[in-house]
């Protein structure tokens, strides 16, 4: 994967969407099994987040007791089009239910290249760029990662360090690669102090793909 940190022409890459929602979207409020009607039990506490399909599982951080999920509706059988069976989930918080700071998920599957081939590294690349504008947020560092999750599940992929243009505040990206399905981990912090954070570490490190 070592031309991953070049910047390639943009293809069509819905994942970017994510950030803002897809449309038509369906939207959820606590999603994890583990979660009771009530939230705030679990404000101090990690929370486990398992896909409905058992795709992935991530654990965020204490003060996510309450994640939102967004999600579209592909047309999995009838799409002529590549782009009309693309799924973008994506799971975020507001950590401490406050602005300033969080952390989100999202997955895309079903995404092809504009010649109809599975999607590839540059897709990775397109999603960050798409995630980074979104927020605001300009590279400090980056560097290619690798990781063998077990189970034939082999990722390569690319952690980010942002910054705001202006002001304190810190964002982190890890983008992956997986079979061909493109997972999008961030994480960010007005105040800072992300980057070292055992919390936010061991958030990214949960990562684990398709958990039935």
């Amino acid at each position: 994967m070592k031309d991953i940190l070049r910047i390639l022409p943009v293809l069509v890459m819905l994942a970017a969407l994510g950030a803002q929602g897809s449309d038509p979207v369906r939207e959820k409020g606590t999603t994890s099994a583990n979660i009771p009607e009530d939230p705030e039990n679990l404000s101090v506490e990690p929370v486990i987040y398992q896909h409905e399909n058992g795709e992935f599982q991530v654990v965020f951080p204490g003060g996510c007791g309450k994640l939102i999920t967004r999600a579209n509706e592909p047309d999995l059988f009838g799409g002529q089009e590549w782009d009309e069976i693309v799924q973008v989930t994506h799971v975020f918080c507001d950590r401490w239910q406050k602005e300033g700071e969080g952390c989100f998920v999202m997955a895309t599957f079903n995404l092809h290249k504009a010649d109809g081939t599975m999607a590839g590294p540059q897709n990775v690349v397109i999603g960050i760029e798409g995630v980074l504008e979104e927020y605001g947020v300009k590279v400090v560092k980056q560097q290619v990662i690798q990781k063998d999750f077990g189970n034939g599940y082999l990722a390569e992929g690319v952690d980010v360090f942002a910054r705001p243009e202006l002001g304190p505040g810190e964002f982190w990206a890890r983008g992956l690669l997986i079979n061909g399905d493109i997972y999008i981990l961030a994480a960010w912090n007005q105040e800072g102090g992300l980057w070292k954070s055992a919390e936010y570490t061991a958030f990214f490190n949960s990562f684990q793909p398709w958990t039935e």
